[in-house]
C-alpha cells in the first residue's frame, strides 16, 4: 500500500488497512504467541512507517482469545510506534478476557479502548 492509498495490507496473522486516515490492523490469530506477535511486528511496523499524517492506529482484537506476555507486549510496543508516528492507539473489538488482562497488567492506560463496533465506528468519523 502506498501513503495515502485506502488499500490494503494482508499478511500472515495481521490485516492493516485504512478508513479515514485511520489504521486498522486487525489480529487474525486466536493466539497471540512469540511468533505471531514477532511476524505482526514486522508488518505493523512496515505500514507505519510507510503511511503519512494519520489520526490512529486500531489494533482490532476482535478475532484473538488470548494474549501471551509476548502479544501483550506487541501491543504495547505498537502503541509506542503509533505515538512516535503521530497516531493515537486505540484498541478493539476485545473479550471481557482481553479486557480483564489489560486492565490487570495496566496497559489500559495507554491506550483509548472501544467497549463496542458502534464506538469505534463513532471514532473513525
Amino acid at each position: 500500500m502506498t501513503p495515502g492509498t485506502h488499500g490494503t495490507s494482508t499478511a500472515t496473522f495481521v490485516t492493516v488497512s485504512m478508513k479515514n486516515k485511520h489504521m486498522i490492523a486487525r489480529l487474525d490469530a486466536v493466539s497471540i504467541g512469540p511468533r505471531e506477535a514477532a511476524l505482526i511486528a514486522t508488518e505493523v511496523s512496515r505500514m507505519l512507517t510507510s503511511t503519512t499524517k494519520g489520526k490512529c492506529l486500531v489494533i482490532d482484537l476482535s478475532r484473538t482469545n488470548s494474549l501471551s506476555s509476548m502479544g501483550l507486549g506487541l501491543c504495547v510496543d505498537l502503541r509506542n510506534r503509533a505515538v512516535d508516528a503521530g497516531l493515537r492507539p486505540v484498541l478493539a473489538g476485545m473479550n471481557i478476557q482481553l479486557t480483564d488482562l489489560v486492565r490487570m497488567m495496566r496497559v489500559d492506560r495507554l491506550f483509548t479502548i472501544t467497549s463496542s463496533s458502534h464506538d469505534l465506528e463513532r471514532l473513525l468519523l
